[in-house]
């Protein structure tokens, strides 16, 4: 139980109505929730009053936002963000924003500032027809290798692209595997 994704959207409309509005510089109004419940799997992330990890990950929380909207540097404006995304958690799970015990927010500032992810895309830029395949990241760099002997490109920015697939990570490996003369396992 608990082992998976859970995810907090009725219907498709939902999605859509979050991408617009976050395409406008508006935080969702019912944004998309991914849960997932990392102490399921690894007890020892239980603490010894028998708490949980859960992570959130939000989208549709836009980087830019129109400034008559709000801002990420405002702590209240996040707060306020929290408090409607553990809104829409409490509609199907009644009572979980009750039992959290601690709460670490990073909004798309907070992932560039803290983590040096740009624009706080977790993925290193979003994945664009312009930047599949053959031109992920970018035409001309889509071989894992880079112009520094030894030096390779193996995270979300190649291709498959971001998620938790570990694809791209593997297919740099096949690379210096090759480049070092020795079979992929």
């Amino acid at each position: 139980q608990h082992r998976g994704t859970i995810h907090f959207e009725n219907t498709v409309d939902e999605i859509e109505m979050a991408a617009r509005q976050a395409a406008a510089g508006v935080p969702a109004t019912r944004p998309v929730i991914e849960m997932t419940i990392p102490s399921a799997l690894d007890r020892t992330l239980v603490d010894e009053a028998g708490c949980h990890v859960a992570q959130l990950f939000v989208q549709f929380a836009p980087y830019d936002v129109d400034p008559t909207v709000g801002s990420w540097k405002d702590p209240a404006f996040k707060q306020a963000f929290v408090a409607r995304v553990l809104g829409v958690v409490d509609e199907f799970a009644p009572g979980f924003s009750d039992s959290i015990v601690g709460i670490d927010a990073l909004s798309p500032l907070d992932l560039e500032e803290i983590f040096g992810l740009h624009r706080g895309n977790i993925f290193h830029g979003a994945l664009g027809l312009h930047q599949i395949g053959w031109a992920r990241p970018m035409v001309g760099w889509s071989s894992y290798r880079t112009p520094i002997r030894g030096l390779y490109l193996c995270s979300a920015n190649m291709h498959p692209g971001g998620g938790v697939s570990g694809a791209p990570g593997r297919n740099c490996a096949g690379i210096v595997l090759s480049d070092m003369g020795k079979p992929l396992l």
